[in-house]
């Protein structure tokens, strides 16, 4: 497997930890593989105009992803 090395900022490196906490990942780079594959999803789905809709509660959100 290729290895890729990145720099990230004390805010992001913490977003990665409460992530990694959060779903049970065994590392941060578990994290950043699932979301890169959630943005591949989204990118599969996104509408013409570069949005995904969520749905939470019974009410959808529209964001734009582009």
């Amino acid at each position: 497997m290729p290895v890729t090395t990145f720099n990230i900022d004390e805010k992001m490196g913490k977003t990665l930890e409460e992530l990694q906490a959060h779903f049970g990942a065994s590392s941060k780079a578990e994290v950043l593989r699932k979301a890169v594959a959630l943005l591949k999803i989204a990118k599969e789905s996104e509408a013409a105009d570069g949005s995904i809709t969520i749905r939470k509660d019974d009410e959808d959100q529209k964001i734009i992803i582009k």
